[in-house]
């Protein structure tokens, strides 16, 4: 199908709406009417539309950690009543620890100024050039 930029822009934001919810993106293009993957990726060599993406790839890692809030305080399936009394469902709690430990991974690389674990020290200038030089000259005198 041949898409002008009238027809881009409606499918396009509806494509953002998707993906700024928490959806991937190759499952927003499942839905009817969507275009094809190949074509979505061509429509993100316009440099305004790969800005909109990125920005929707920031709320997607933001929605994703507010489900994983969601699943943490979710307490519904971690006991199971039997005839003895409440017993804990660890197949669920396991399973709700996959689906957190998951999300955060995902979140992690999604936004990784946000979300990563890791800390990163950087220092710049020539502070340890200088060290040497001075060292050298001292050796040398």
């Amino acid at each position: 199908m041949k898409y002008t930029e009238d027809t881009i822009k409606p499918i396009f934001e509806q494509i953002l709406e998707g993906v700024r919810k928490g959806d991937a993106v190759r499952k927003v293009l499942t839905l009817p009417d969507m275009p094809s993957t190949k074509t979505f990726y061509k429509w993100l060599e316009n440099e305004d539309r790969g800005k909109q993406y990125a920005r929707a790839c920031e709320y997607r890692a933001d929605a994703i950690f507010e489900e994983i809030l969601n699943i943490c305080d979710d307490k519904t399936e971690d006991y199971i009543s039997t005839k003895s009394g409440a017993v804990g469902n660890n197949a669920a709690v396991q399973r709700a620890r996959l689906q957190v430990d998951t999300r955060k991974w995902i979140v992690s690389k999604l936004n990784p100024k946000k979300y990563s674990d890791k800390i990163q020290n950087e220092v710049s200038g020539d502070m340890a050039i200088n060290w040497i030089e001075t060292k050298t000259n001292d050796i040398n005198k």
